[in-house]
């Protein structure tokens, strides 16, 4: 499959732009991003996969780099790119910390996206119907499953029954009575790998062609260990019945404080001799002809008037600052295009000599464990802060237990605390939600960076929201140091107004 113009800058929808604008201009990975600045030869692998796509095999690249450094900006990119592309489908889903079964989580994603294309696929095809074409010529490999795959493409089978059929295959239906009402044995998980291969051969033949994409493996290692473990061996199995599969293309992506992929040697041997040719590390923007690049996009996209030698300057500037994340890497830029002069809270932290006192306090917090389990610690230094900097006032209040806020009655906005990396958007468009019916009040979300919780993607009509990005221990750590530091709390005001962008 020839792919033409991937990774060219694609055309900006006017209503994305402003909140395109707002998530470059805080560093985020925005919805939908609509260019990738460097990773050339990152680039030119990935789109030789995708011109594979409809291959005898199906391929895979597992993704790592460190955070904020483009892995989501890559995958969102290629999103955006075939929106509208009848042939290939990008399905993007963060890992599910609760379902280490890669196999599952496939079938959930085609359950989800194209039954209905399944059911009138397999009505189209079963008079037809080869049991060797939908196993790609190893029918003897699926003996297990073709007694299930028969009864689908069965003449007498009704369309309704079809539907069920699937979702025996999928496992959103799994008991013995419903697979007693077509005479099957009960498919174990392995063997529903194998129906997941036929379910991908039926869409290929379809000429429908899959981008599956799986991003923050990292929150699964993050919960467990043996759970990641356990996803990369299940990783493995579907990664041996890819000579089975018509095409179609996995993308994981994991991120990794060292970008190094050694850690998944160590934790499945098996898993890495199969995934290791096909690891792709994700280096940062880096270097004159990239950086200037990156201010150039910007620079169009804000609508800015600026001369050569103005861009210069300010590629020069980024260059010596020798910024090491990407994320923080436009932050700046777009801060020296804007002209604003807005010193990081790391920043004001060197100049009134507290990071000594960061440190200490940092390492005092882990020493007696305190920083964790932050939401039942956290409110008690944040209202000794608002109380020093009098945003305690006129009946302003702290409701930590039901509402995780702060009741600003002097900005007259309430603010919204989420310490959990895992909390879904779901359970925070329901909180915010009830938040304003309860105060009827715009609402400020501190959101964890690793959420990446960009701007139109929580909305309540009436209500303006302004999302600010956190590390939770890192405001912890600012809110204690303030407390228990008094001589000190005048330079820390202004550190901890700087964290938050001045809304604290």
């Amino acid at each position: 499959m020839v792919i033409s113009n991937l990774w060219q800058n694609l055309t900006i929808k006017d209503e994305t732009k402003e909140n395109l604008i707002k998530d470059l201009s805080e560093g985020k990975v925005p919805q939908l991003p609509y260019f990738v600045v460097g990773l050339d030869d990152i680039k030119s692998q990935v789109q030789e996969k995708i011109e594979a796509i409809d291959g005898g095999r199906m391929v895979s690249n597992f993704i790592i780099a460190r955070y904020g450094n483009g892995k989501t900006n890559l995958l969102k990119y290629l999103e955006l790119f075939f929106e509208n592309n009848a042939q290939v489908r990008v399905l993007y889903k963060r890992a599910n910390i609760d379902q280490p079964d890669i196999g599952l989580f496939l079938l959930k994603e085609v359950q989800d996206h194209f039954t209905e294309t399944l059911v009138s696929q397999v009505i189209a095809l079963r008079s037809t119907y080869n049991f060797e074409v939908l196993t790609n010529g190893f029918p003897e490999s699926f003996r297990s499953v073709e007694e299930f795959v028969n009864k689908l493409f069965a003449p007498t089978t009704s369309e309704e029954d079809i539907k069920r059929l699937i979702y025996l295959g999928t496992g959103r239906l799994y008991t013995k009575a419903e697979f007693g009402r077509f005479e099957l044995e009960q498919l174990s998980n392995f063997e529903r790998k194998e129906v997941l291969v036929i379910f991908l051969n039926i869409l290929a033949l379809s000429n429908i062609f899959l981008i599956f994409q799986i991003d923050e493996l990292e929150k699964i290692y993050e919960k467990s260990k043996l759970r990641l473990n356990a996803f990369f061996t299940s990783y493995r199995e579907i990664f041996d019945l890819f000579s089975f599969v018509k095409g179609h293309y996995l993308m994981c992506s994991q991120t990794d404080a060292n970008s190094d992929p050694d850690f998944i040697r160590q934790l499945n041997e098996a898993f890495y001799t199969r995934i290791e040719p096909h690891i792709l590390m994700l280096p940062n923007i880096s270097g004159k002809e990239q950086i200037s690049v990156l201010v150039s996009n910007l620079r169009k996209l804000f609508g800015l008037n600026k001369s050569t030698s103005e861009e210069e300057a300010i590629v020069k500037n980024l260059l010596k600052q020798k910024i090491g994340q990407n994320r923080d890497l436009i932050r700046e830029a777009t801060h020296l295009l804007n002209a604003i002069d807005k010193p990081s809270w790391n920043f004001l932290l060197d100049q009134y000599n507290l990071r000594k006192l960061y440190e200490n306090t940092k390492n005092e917090l882990e020493f007696e464990g305190l920083l964790r389990s932050l939401s039942t610690k956290f409110y008690d230094p944040l209202e000794t802060y608002l109380e020093g900097s009098s945003l305690l006032e006129n009946g302003s209040e702290i409701k930590s237990r039901d509402y995780q806020s702060f009741i600003d009655n002097v900005g007259n906005k309430v603010h919204y605390f989420i310490l959990n990396e895992n909390t879904t958007i779901d359970v925070i468009q329901y909180k915010v939600e009830d938040i304003f019916v309860a105060f009827q009040r715009d609402i400020i979300i501190y959101a964890p960076v690793k959420l990446e919780l960009r701007n139109g993607m929580v909305v309540v009509e009436n209500c303006n929201i302004e999302i600010v990005d956190i590390e939770p221990q890192e405001l912890f750590i600012l809110l204690n140091m303030y407390r228990d530091n008094f001589e000190h709390q005048a330079g820390l005001s202004k550190v901890i107004a700087a964290y938050t962008n001045d809304n604290l």
